[in-house]
């Protein structure tokens, strides 16, 4: 006599509906991403909610937040495309090829700006990705779409750790002080080149980014071990961005702290100097942000590829 199955009936239709409706952020992004009608997911989310029993997204007029019992199902959801993955190898070593997915990752600017892109070209070209999503935000704007779960993964500079998360390092960074020479102001140039120690070279208008912003807190914290607090700062020009940053710099404004990758060519070209006194340079790591769980299979492989890329070629 067969055994009655003891478990509701749950569709990995509906496990798939639930993830990328978390992943997107909401039904209609995830309508467009899997190419069916709002009201097609929105009756599969219901039939799984009706299934185990919970609701899994709080509704509002803001959008769709996951609940506690979405975010417990979230990381199991997302072993589902892996193990049916697995299943259809196991019958056909090919389907592995034709069913690998698009890559959805979030990343801080100067990541999404400089570091990012050419791996993700290079990856998608070469291994025929159906497609990608970068999302770009400041560093904690990416924490929380990896906590949220609308993204499995994240890539952040300069954070040593970040509250239920996982950090793993895969490059390095340096960041240093620059002004435009031809550019900067002529009463504040005269004041630069006097300058000789860290205090003196807070003094002066310094262009920052915004709060959140990765690149602002490793600075903050580079002039609080030198003795200048936070709050003796000068904050008066933010710009939200390492490219407008640069601009601001270029034209003249003050004095902006940008990564050095970013700024090659107009060091060589002498449009930017770098601050050799007071010596303010600042080394940070860039790092994956995981959530606590299994990856995303074409995510996993894209970060295991990145890692040996990055090796292989120090200049990315």
């Amino acid at each position: 006599m067969a055994m009655k199955n003891p478990y509701p009936r749950v569709d990995p239709e509906w496990l798939v509906t639930f993830l990328t409706v978390a992943e997107c952020g909401g039904v209609l992004a995830a309508s467009r991403a899997m190419h069916v009608s709002q009201p097609a997911l929105s009756a599969r989310l219901r039939r799984l909610e009706d299934a185990v029993g919970q609701a899994l997204f709080d509704r509002s007029a803001q959008g769709m937040a996951l609940t506690e019992a979405g975010r417990r199902l979230l990381p199991v959801a997302r072993k589902l495309p892996k193990v049916l993955r697995e299943a259809l190898e196991a019958v056909d070593p090919a389907a592995g090829a034709r069913l690998a997915g698009p890559l959805r990752l979030s990343a801080s600017t100067t990541l999404a700006d400089f570091v990012l892109p050419p791996l993700l070209a290079e990856y998608a070209r070469t291994r025929g990705v159906p497609g990608l999503e970068l999302r770009v935000g400041n560093t904690d704007e990416v924490l929380g779409a990896v906590r949220s779960g609308r993204v499995a993964l994240g890539a952040v500079e300069g954070l040593r750790r970040a509250a239920g998360l996982h950090l793993e390092p895969f490059a390095n960074d340096e960041i240093v002080p620059v002004y435009s020479p031809d550019r900067l102001p002529r009463e504040t140039l005269k004041a630069l080149k006097k300058a000789t120690i860290t205090r003196e070279l807070a003094a002066l208008p310094l262009l920052w980014r915004e709060p959140g912003s990765g690149t602002r807190r490793v600075i903050e914290d580079a002039f609080r071990r030198r003795g200048v607090p936070v709050a003796a700062l000068r904050t008066d020009f933010v710009l939200g961005g390492t490219l407008a940053l640069r601009g601001a710099a270029l034209a003249g404004l003050g004095i902006a702290f940008l990564p050095r990758r970013t700024i090659g060519q107009e060091l060589a070209l002498g449009r930017l100097a770098v601050v050799e006194k007071p010596a303010l340079r600042v080394r940070r790591t860039f790092s994956w942000v995981l959530a606590p769980g299994t990856l995303p299979v074409e995510l996993e492989a894209f970060r295991h590829w990145a890692n040996a890329r990055i090796r292989d070629d120090e200049s990315l």
